[in-house]
């Protein structure tokens, strides 16, 4: 009766680790997830960060999902970036557009050379 009773312990306890092995496999996998939303979050907002995920996850990453994750994160950085220098050249475009002329010929005309002398004398 102990050999009988020897196999079906055996299964038992293989069926055991194959389950504890599936549980952690999922865990891996949702940790993992976690990561990257994590990485795209700030190569979005904070476009220097995504070339580190984008080094993190395609030089030293485990598998194509990392290297999948480091090359989103590299494309996300570029777009942000892209996207901040052309919100920031529009920006400067509106404040300088609405200087009226007149004025920016006038401080023109005071860095000139000879009329920064007058106004030194005139100061005085």
């Amino acid at each position: 009766m102990d050999n009988l009773d020897v196999p079906s312990v055996e299964k038992k306890n293989t069926e055991a680790y194959q389950a504890l092995l599936e549980i952690d496999k999922g865990e891996r996998t949702f940790k993992s997830k976690e990561g990257y939303a994590g990485a795209y979050a700030l190569s979005l907002f904070l476009p220097p960060l995504g070339i580190y995920f984008f080094i993190k996850y395609v030089f030293f990453g485990n598998g194509s999902e990392d290297i999948k994750a480091g090359y989103i994160s590299l494309i996300l950085t570029i777009l942000s970036a892209l996207i901040s220098v052309w919100s920031i050249g529009m920006l400067f475009k509106q404040t300088t557009s609405t200087l009226p002329n007149q004025r920016s010929d006038m401080i023109k005309e005071l860095i000139t050379p000879e009329n920064q002398n007058k106004l030194k004398e005139l100061f005085r």
